[in-house]
């Protein structure tokens, strides 16, 4: 199956609903999704996490999302998350292929979704550079996103969309790379503070 639209827009829905029945649910700033091309940024605690984060941006926005390559070696599941806009990429190495694809999702006008800490296993860990790459070449704003972690049923789970930014380059090469995913993190778990003040 292909990326469709139709089926994205109706998955959203559907998960939104989903979501306000198990836990209790609440987005924060979704008015800060600007219009056309961005990298959206979150936290990553939980394999809920993606399909929350596409709620959070809304079902208005077109998404890609940049996912990891086992997730599609899983039978079955391939068909159903590329229809829903995802693609694979290597963590293991410098795809190039995915780098392409994120970066003619953001020219196209898409959201691009990306996890900077890679995986759940790397919560609070140090955030790969793929999501300042992309955002530095297609001179696109990055929205930082908060995800709230420990979600159980009935639960409370805040999601915290940011104001969008525009990243700078302060150095060369890898280290701007480098510099700008740390500021992408920083400015997620700042978002905390702002629902627990």
């Amino acid at each position: 199956m292909k990326y469709s639209r139709g089926f994205q827009r109706i998955a959203i829905h559907a998960i939104h609903l989903y979501d306000m029945i198990k836990y209790n649910f609440h987005v924060y700033g979704r008015e800060n999704m600007p219009e056309g091309g961005a990298v959206v940024c979150a936290n990553h605690t939980q394999w809920a996490d993606p399909p929350m984060l596409a709620v959070a941006i809304g079902a208005k926005h077109d998404i890609a999302i940049m996912a990891k390559k086992e997730l599609f070696e899983i039978k079955g599941l391939a068909p159903l998350i590329r229809s829903l806009g995802a693609f694979p990429v290597d963590r293991g190495a410098a795809d190039i292929k995915s780098i392409k694809t994120a970066i003619q999702a953001v020219q196209d006008g898409r959201k691009l979704m990306i996890f900077p800490e890679g995986t759940t296993k790397n919560a609070g860990g140090e955030a790969k550079e793929g999501a300042a790459m992309i955002a530095l070449r297609c001179k696109a704003p990055i929205v930082p996103v908060y995800i709230s972690p420990d979600k159980k049923f009935r639960s409370r789970v805040n999601i915290v969309v940011g104001k969008p930014y525009m990243p700078e380059r302060l150095g060369r090469g890898k280290d701007a790379y480098r510099e700008v995913s740390d500021d992408i993190m920083r400015r997620i778990y700042e978002l905390k503070d702002t629902i627990e003040k």
